[in-house]
């Protein structure tokens, strides 16, 4: 029974997407650290509890951002989202709400720690708490607003990279490389909340969520959908070029921009399927996942 719902409080998370978001914090230290190598870099505890702690504030944040968003979303995902954890009764809404404030105050205090021993200091725990007020806000009202909700998720997925850059170094001396990752990742996260609110449709009419798919319809979505992702793709193609990346970082690049190019032709052929909406959501975070690891094996290859 306890492993049952440890799975529970585990599947509430999201913990593929948590993972997903700590490597962003990972890749924003590699990419802002000033010792010449990796090797170097973690030769000082400090910096070795920096990865781990960095990791594990983005992981629990995110993951109590899901939980929270679960428990406002509870009468919804009766109807869109019946197999999560609390439609399907396997965690009541009291619980994800204690969970949720948990995770929170353990990511917390993580992020006081490192304000104590890193460069930036307050600002640290106060980034965290500003982020985890923005994702109560998100799951409470901005989700139901549509567009600002969707931008809100692309600009918070991504905002390991810059966060992490400040454990090391002052606001105004974080890499131009890491705001460009920041601001492309933002704008391609952002193109898969489209598609899932095409997938949603049938409960947001019901509760009158403002999705672009439910106002607007199923083409003027996927019109959003292709023009984020695609933006997105050719930012970080465009890196390439200005920041002269290195062959493994063009490799899953250019990968990356494949499979964009393929899930907007599927998407585009027939908008209405249920079948390549969710094909489509999946290849998004597939090559999502691609470019955060263009970043991670450009670094170490």
């Amino acid at each position: 029974m306890a492993k049952i719902k440890l799975k529970n409080y585990l599947e509430i998370m999201r913990p593929i997407n948590c993972v997903m978001g700590g490597f962003t914090v990972f890749i924003g230290l590699l990419i802002s650290h000033p010792e010449p190598d990796f090797l170097s870099f973690i030769q000082n505890s400090v910096n070795i509890f920096l990865i781990i702690a960095g990791f594990l504030i983005f992981f629990l944040v995110a993951g109590g951002t899901n939980a929270i968003n679960d428990y406002f979303d509870y009468e919804i995902d009766k109807i869109n989202r019946p197999n999560r954890p609390i439609p399907r009764g396997d965690i009541t809404l009291k619980q994800s709400l204690q969970y949720y404030v948990f995770l929170n105050v353990i990511a917390l205090i993580l992020a006081i720690i490192i304000g104590f021993i890193t460069v930036n200091g307050i600002l640290i725990p106060l980034i965290v708490l500003f982020f985890q007020f923005i994702g109560y806000l998100y799951a409470w009202k901005a989700k139901a607003s549509g567009l600002p909700g969707n931008i809100i998720v692309g600009v918070t997925s991504a905002v390991g990279f810059p966060f992490a850059a400040l454990f090391i170094n002052k606001i105004q001396e974080i890499p131009s490389l890491i705001w460009a990752i920041y601001i492309a990742a933002s704008i391609f996260q952002t193109s898969r909340e489209f598609v899932k609110g095409m997938q949603d449709v049938e409960g947001d009419k019901k509760f009158k969520i403002k999705t672009i798919a439910n106002l607007h319809g199923y083409k003027t979505a996927t019109i959003f959908m292709v023009t984020f992702s695609s933006i997105g793709a050719i930012l970080f193609t465009l890196m390439i070029f200005f920041f002269g990346l290195n062959i493994f970082h063009i490799i899953f690049i250019i990968i990356a921009d494949a499979i964009v190019v393929t899930l907007n032709i599927l998407l585009i052929s027939n908008p209405i399927d249920p079948k390549k909406q969710k094909i489509s959501s999946l290849l998004i975070k597939i090559a999502g996942a691609i470019l955060i690891l263009a970043f991670l094996f450009g670094y170490f290859l």
